[in-house]
């Protein structure tokens, strides 16, 4: 036919990749809307209509910690930590105010998630930190793990006695000899020292009572300086495990004597329930000596001792009470 031009072979429609193009476009938007509404397939928000939004820490926060707004600031969600409960759940104890929490320090550990009360806190002008740990009228002292017995255990608050033990040689002479004595009572004090172990002896003396954990075992890095001719001087760290107490303060200069001179020291816990009594005590135990009363076979007053001197000799001599 005259008029129409023939069809070449492999040609396409003009429009065609025009519109394949638009319809990628179209889904591609449509897909970039939906990844930037996921929470349309998602649950409703619940509603807080007629809760109380009481707030919580964001994180742990640490004893003796004064608590500021950071610590309610929640990074991940951008807002002010809080728990919503209905208002027959919310006690009178609870504070719901953050005014109310901040600028007053922990007496514990706060973990999150849970509400303050007036319990939480220390008394309200008390300084942050480890002072504020320790009970008033009393003296706080570290006390490295290496040094005392019975450390491990024990947490803050806890109630405890220190004891010393200084070990007693009784024997003088190179027999081992209770004591170095003569006279015709010298061979029976030596027989009843003996039997009585009169040389095996120990001062046991009580250095603190109803002192209390300040702060339970930790672990603290010690810096120390290390001198060698091919490094010079270095300096490295070594870790001490240590228990802060407090104490009367009559009592500081006698711990830290009996440490000082290598005494052994234990402590001994108190008991925790609220039906042991404050007042009681722990007795010290002196060494029994045969010359004092009650000890030996010799009765209520066994024997005393008198110095006896013949020319350059000296002797000691055992003689019976009268």
């Amino acid at each position: 036919m005259k008029g129409v031009a023939p069809r070449r072979p492999g040609g396409k429609a003009p429009l065609v990749p025009a519109a394949i193009a638009a319809g990628v476009v179209v889904i591609l938007v449509i897909l970039w809307v939906l990844v930037r509404n996921l929470s349309i397939f998602g649950p409703e928000e619940p509603s807080m209509a007629g809760l109380v939004a009481v707030p919580t820490p964001a994180r742990a926060i640490p004893a003796y910690t004064r608590v500021t707004r950071d610590h309610f600031w929640n990074p991940a969600t951008g807002q002010l930590a809080v728990v919503y409960l209905p208002p027959q759940a919310v006690t009178k104890e609870m504070l719901t105010r953050l005014p109310d929490v901040l600028g007053r320090v922990l007496n514990h550990d706060k973990a999150p998630g849970y509400v303050f009360t007036d319990a939480d806190f220390m008394p309200d002008g008390t300084r942050e930190g480890l002072v504020a740990g320790i009970p008033a009228g009393k003296r706080a002292i570290r006390i490295p793990a290496d040094v005392v017995d019975g450390l491990f255990g024990l947490n803050s608050g806890d109630r405890f006695d220190l004891v010393a033990t200084m070990p007693i040689d009784g024997g003088r002479t190179g027999g081992g000899e209770a004591f170095d004595v003569g006279g015709v009572f010298a061979d029976q004090l030596a027989l009843e020292a003996r039997l009585s172990n009169w040389q095996k002896q120990a001062t046991v003396q009580v250095l603190a009572q109803n002192g209390v954990i300040v702060e339970a075992m930790t672990t603290r890095q010690i810096p120390m300086v290390q001198t060698s001719v091919a490094e010079g001087a270095r300096t490295r760290t070594r870790p001490v495990q240590e228990v802060v107490i407090a104490v009367e303060p009559t009592e500081v200069a006698q711990l830290t004597e009996a440490m000082a001179v290598g005494a052994k020291i234990y402590m001994v816990p108190r008991s925790g329930r609220p039906d042991d009594p404050m007042t009681s005590k722990t007795p010290e135990l002196r060494p029994v000596s045969p010359f004092s009363n009650g000890s030996g076979s010799g009765g209520d007053g066994s024997y005393k001792v008198v110095e006896t001197i013949m020319g350059q000799r000296r002797e000691l001599t055992a003689v019976p009470r009268p």
